[in-house]
């Protein structure tokens, strides 16, 4: 057995004075090859659990029981209470970690040079040369092109995918026999966390035993033999991982199945089902008498050193009253530009934009704000999109207060009514931001968006910080509002599986262009254009009948 952990105690002592149990009893046994997933949602103890095994934790953690790893050299080691110095020789030589922000992880001042071959020096591993041949070496084996002239970058001078990938190679380049992935992938484009899973199932084939920390199970099925769930701290289940994504046995397991969203095959007899070509169109919808929001030829470019960057390139769309559109695209295709350029939060180089049969681009400043008041947008932090020195009621309450409608009681009154219609009790209304969960703050932002009635509703990325669970009730929420009310939703994401379930029509965008438009039936089930295949190639299936 690699690493043998058992009744595992991790609590903190806040300063209040109170205590919280973070993980409880925790029994966990990895074998030397394969990789094993630690599932659950956030605040489960998933990444305390194995940031405790590696004295990763601050100073007001309490850790408590066993965790016996066996070292290359044959010999077993206790982990928990371990000296500093011995727990750094073992980090790195011994267990690799990658966790989920390579920003956050990597030092910005110093180039992957550096930093690769310290690792190496550091641990006695070979002479500086050989260290950087090495750190050239950890970097083509992690697959980043031209590995002699990037190990002289600095990690601001790579994409977010090629980040991950130079710190990947940070966590392999001494070999440890065990490496601890925390959500490594989930900042990622659907088509490079494909990469970096594939990257990683490569080092299991080189003999590295893995846990992968992940509240995504697509995830944990595409990469993992084994998994545990965790709940509170506590294990519900644990098993092979085709027992627990086709018959788990605890409720909670079901649950997280449950919520997980996966692309549909077509039924037999739907119309995209002998793979019908999508409407390659400028407009995902047909012309329309009377749309609420029409957008013709929008060109948004930004300067540049080497010249102006087109960050959105002669994009035609039309949004229906009460419809959805979702745009999808990976990181840099302009996609949220588009959905500030349909707001008006920065002004085109081009083009034309008409809401509610109304020239946006030629309104002043008082006409504009007067306008915005149907237009509103849900972020994709809630936390950083809500004032955190004002009240729940103050926060949804914060839009009828600058338009100067209603009394301050009536306002309160609106408050309490939203907060009624996000499905939240109205004791909420005197809680402040940081007392809520992410779902609740994300319900509490939708509640403000709708404070003004408006006929557009902007989502961009409204559920990505959110764990499966919550993340579909929001959209459920959501779907169900745009209903009762009539609003119509502009869905920005790359969630392929979120856009075929809560979208009529899709458009696909890439470096800026449109490149797929049509239905979401037309889309999913016969789409066109390279790109989008890839997209829907990429996605990771969760269920047995999933695409």
């Amino acid at each position: 057995m690699l690493l043998d952990v058992s009744d595992l105690v991790v609590d903190f002592s806040m300063t209040d004075g109170s205590t919280v149990h973070a993980v409880k009893g925790l029994d966990l046994q990895l074998p030397d090859q394969g990789a094993t997933a630690v599932i659950g949602e956030s605040g489960s103890g998933k990444s305390v659990s194995m940031r405790a095994i590696l004295g990763l934790l601050p100073s007001n953690a309490k850790v408590a029981g066993s965790a016996r790893l066996e070292l290359g050299s044959g010999d077993t080691v206790e982990l928990i209470g371990a000296g500093k110095n011995r727990l750094r020789r073992i980090r790195g030589q011994e267990v690799g970690m990658v966790f989920q922000n390579a920003m956050d992880a990597l030092n910005p001042s110093l180039t992957l040079e550096r930093q690769l071959t310290e690792a190496v020096l550091w641990h006695g591993l070979g002479t500086r040369q050989e260290a950087r041949r090495r750190a050239v070496e950890a970097l083509g084996e992690v697959g980043i092109p031209e590995p002699e002239r990037r190990v002289k970058m600095y990690p601001f001078q790579l994409s977010g995918g090629m980040r991950q990938r130079a710190m990947i190679a940070m966590a392999t380049i001494t070999r440890p026999s065990l490496v601890i992935a925390d959500e490594p992938t989930t900042a990622l484009d659907v088509t490079v966390q494909k990469q970096i899973l594939d990257l990683l199932v490569h080092l299991q084939d080189e003999g590295m035993a893995l846990v992968m920390i992940t509240h995504d199970l697509g995830v944990a099925r595409y990469l993992a033999q084994d998994g545990v769930v965790l709940r509170e701290g506590e294990v519900r289940e644990r098993g092979p991982m085709r027992q627990l994504l086709t018959d788990p046995e605890d409720s909670y397991t079901r649950m997280l199945l449950e919520s997980a969203m996966d692309i549909r095959p077509p039924e037999p007899g739907d119309p995209g089902a002998q793979g019908t070509p999508a409407r390659e169109s400028a407009t995902p919808a047909e012309r329309l008498e009377d749309p609420l929001v029409r957008a013709r030829g929008l060109v948004k470019e930004f300067p540049g050193a080497a010249g102006p960057i087109r960050a959105v390139d002669d994009v035609s769309f039309e949004l229906p009253r009460g419809g959805t559109l979702g745009i999808v695209g990976e990181s840099g295709s302009g996609k949220s530009t588009l959905a500030r350029l349909v707001l008006r939060l920065i002004d085109p180089t081009a083009g034309e934009v008409h809401v509610d049969g109304r020239d946006v681009l030629a309104m002043g400043r008082r006409k504009l704000r007067l306008q915005r008041r149907s237009m509103q947008m849900v972020f994709q932090s809630p936390y950083g999109s809500l004032l955190p020195a004002s009240t729940v009621a103050e926060n949804i309450s914060e839009p009828l207060r600058i338009n100067r409608i209603g009394t301050k009681r009536d306002r309160r009154r609106e408050a309490l009514d939203l907060l009624d219609r996000v499905q939240l009790p109205t004791g909420y209304a005197d809680l402040y931001p940081r007392q809520l969960s992410g779902g609740e703050q994300q319900r509490v932002a939708i509640a403000r968006a709708l404070a003004l009635e408006p006929g557009l509703l902007v989502a961009d990325e409204p559920t990505s910080a959110l764990d499966a669970s919550v993340q579909a009730q929001v959209l459920e929420l959501l779907d169900s509002l745009r209903r009762q009310l009539g609003f119509s939703i502009l869905l920005i994401t790359h969630n392929l599986a979120v856009v075929e379930k809560y979208t009529d029509h899709v458009m696909v965008m890439k470096s800026g262009r449109v490149v797929e438009a049509g239905t979401t039936a037309d889309i999913f089930t016969g789409a066109r254009h390279d790109y989008t295949r890839t997209l829907l190639d990429a996605v990771l299936p969760v269920h047995a009948d999933a695409l």
